[in-house]
């Protein structure tokens, strides 16, 4: 623990793990995008066929940054002299400044990517021999609508929030019911499986889930690196949001400073009746209840030390077990 960061022993501010960086609906083929993940540059382009890839950030040949260049194809056209790079997994660079000409292509080292939930994930470069982490969570076919902001917030206060079950009836209108229960899932991550009952008095969106659940909502919560997945039933209604978290900041910066980009993904089952209009009422609802955390935990200066909440500390303790990229 240090004085700027309380949580610093227990919890990685990189895990190794995937990481969320565009909306698919926000990103047109030809886009090029740009982004910083654990100290390394990076560039994301759809290429005409609606396929991702990622490289580095910087032109092997004399350093310019991708983030003007021109998608090509498959490549990306460098605006500095025109070569065209090739993302790689291994590629073989050449120790000497190769003659180039406008075409001539060059390869660059590639960013595992791929696309899941409405949105683009990222993994930095894999060592020789070394695999990627599972992507997170098993794909439920659910429809979905996405959306993102940045927060002024640590993500990792934001991930605390979503197992904090002592503040549900404060900032939530809603109390536990029973004993949560954790568990390990296939992809690495730690579900905890829970049931609340809605409280009076906590504003419209509460009102509107008492009238489709009968006052009970049957929940659970799955971590895995920096995202959570919720998976609701409230009455006979299911949906699932994916809240996936980017670091905006190096972890020197005290974390009351720090800022997180936050994607949502909302879904529900194909099979539900009148698909849209659902969809677009589980949206406003799990939008309506991060909007509350939001403002919790907007500057918090996480501190572990003490946290005697059971879904706090399982939270932490599944962190600490994760390798730090």
């Amino acid at each position: 623990m240090t004085e700027h960061d309380p949580a610093e022993a227990q919890w990685h501010h990189w895990p190794r793990c995937w990481y969320p960086a565009a909306r698919v609906s926000s990103f047109k083929p030809g886009q090029v995008r740009s982004g910083r993940l654990a100290g390394r540059e990076w560039v994301l382009y759809r290429a005409a066929d609606g396929g991702f890839h990622a490289a580095d950030a910087f032109c092997p040949h004399m350093g310019a940054h991708l983030k003007s260049a021109r998608v090509a194809g498959q490549a990306l056209c460098c605006g500095l002299h025109g070569c065209l790079i090739e993302p790689q997994a291994a590629p073989a660079f050449s120790d000497s400044l190769q003659a180039i000409q406008k075409g001539c292509r060059i390869p660059a080292q590639a960013w595992p990517c791929a696309e899941r939930f409405g949105l683009v994930w990222l993994h930095p470069p894999l060592a020789e021999g070394e695999t990627a982490p599972p992507l997170p969570f098993a794909d439920n076919g659910h429809l979905r609508l996405t959306a993102e902001r940045v927060i002024r917030a640590d993500w990792r206060a934001m991930i605390c929030n979503g197992f904090d079950l002592s503040h549900m009836a404060i900032v939530h209108q809603r109390t536990p019911e029973g004993e949560p229960l954790f568990e390990p899932t296939p992809e690495g991550g730690l579900r905890m499986r829970f049931a609340t009952r809605v409280l009076p008095k906590g504003g419209f969106s509460s009102w509107l889930m008492q009238r489709l659940s009968g006052g009970r909502i049957e929940l659970a919560h799955t971590c895995t690196g920096s995202s959570i997945m919720v998976e609701s039933r409230v009455g006979r209604f299911t949906a699932s949001g994916i809240f996936a978290l980017l670091p905006q900041d190096p972890p020197g910066t005290p974390p009351e400073r720090r800022s997180t980009r936050a994607f949502a993904a909302i879904g529900i089952p194909p099979s539900a009746p009148l698909p849209r209009l659902q969809l677009i009422l589980a949206r406003f609802l799990y939008l309506a209840f991060l909007k509350k955390d939001f403002a919790i935990v907007e500057n918090m200066r996480l501190k572990l030390e003490g946290a005697d909440d059971p879904g706090v500390r399982q939270a932490a303790q599944y962190q600490s077990t994760l390798d730090s990229l």
